[in-house]
């Protein structure tokens, strides 16, 4: 992953255009990894039946709450990369990239953890139907199994975004997220995995998305 892509500056031009098209793609980043768990909802409920829209659905909150943690946690990396990177201090930048890295990864298999053996707990907590528990279990250790790859999107995301340039993480995720919603329909209509398929398809497309920007 490289910083010396072509960035926008904020001292160039009008300022009301730069600050748009430096937040806008960046929004729509933070946006359309929320509509993964929700394109996952729309391809069951419209092929898989009630009991595994139902299951799906109930681990929205906890998809939303830990992706939003993953989110958040981005948002300090940008402002550290972008205030050294601003002033002109090339070292201080790689350390804080390098830091960062370690930082969001370590975040990231925290979290697989946390799904993999603290679902049927946190579920529990939301007082899920006792018909619709095995599927939401099983939806949120398949889907957690991503959460490494979205932490380290979430970090190539803070590290372009410093510099200027939220074109390529909101193409690389559009990408994903098409990718996606193909993956879903395979898994659920031909493979009929329902639960399973779109959960696998959403580890997938967040693998995809975090290996285009590392590569970038």
């Amino acid at each position: 992953m490289s910083t010396t892509s072509k960035s926008t500056t904020m001292i160039e031009g009008p300022l009301a255009k730069q600050i748009l098209l430096v937040s806008l793609p960046l929004a729509l980043s933070n946006l359309l990894q929320i509509l993964f768990n929700m394109s996952d909802v729309a391809v069951v409920g419209r092929f898989a039946g009630s009991t595994a829209l139902g299951s799906v659905g109930s681990t929205a909150t906890f998809v939303t709450l830990f992706t939003g943690f993953l989110i958040g946690l981005s948002n300090g990396v940008n402002v550290l990369v972008a205030r050294f990177y601003g002033a002109g201090h090339p070292k201080d930048v790689s350390k804080t990239v390098h830091s960062a890295l370690l930082v969001s990864l370590a975040a990231g298999v925290l979290l697989l953890f946390v799904g993999l053996f603290g679902s049927p707990a946190l579920l529990e907590l939301l007082n899920t139907k006792e018909d619709l528990l095995p599927g939401a279990i099983l939806y949120l250790r398949v889907y957690f199994l991503g959460m490494p790859a979205l932490a380290l999107y979430n970090f190539g995301n803070a590290v372009f975004s410093a510099i200027g340039e939220t074109k390529k993480p909101l193409a690389y995720l559009s990408f994903a997220g098409v990718l996606n919603i193909l993956l879903n329909l395979f898994f659920v209509i031909v493979c009929k995995l329902d639960v399973a398929g779109v959960a696998l398809a959403s580890t997938i497309a967040q693998c995809v998305s975090a290996g285009l920007i590392l590569h970038a």
